[in-house]
């Protein structure tokens, strides 16, 4: 479960310096590839979320 958290956390902060990319971008075409790229990161860090929600409700009924 520790390894699916710290891709997680990797995900978020890939998202977050993409969208401090963007915000910094000095054209449009910039600013639409860093923001593109972060949704995908942040995307992936929900569908991390979902797992480990997932996980820890599985192992909170087992117990």
């Amino acid at each position: 479960m520790s390894d699916l958290r710290i891709k997680l956390e990797r995900y978020e902060s890939k998202a977050a310096h993409c969208m401090k990319a963007a915000q910094e971008a000095p054209d449009e075409a910039g600013r639409a590839f860093y923001e593109e790229l972060a949704n995908y990161y942040d995307e992936l860090a929900a569908d991390f979320r979902r797992v480990l929600a997932k996980r820890t409700e599985v192992s909170l009924a087992a117990e």
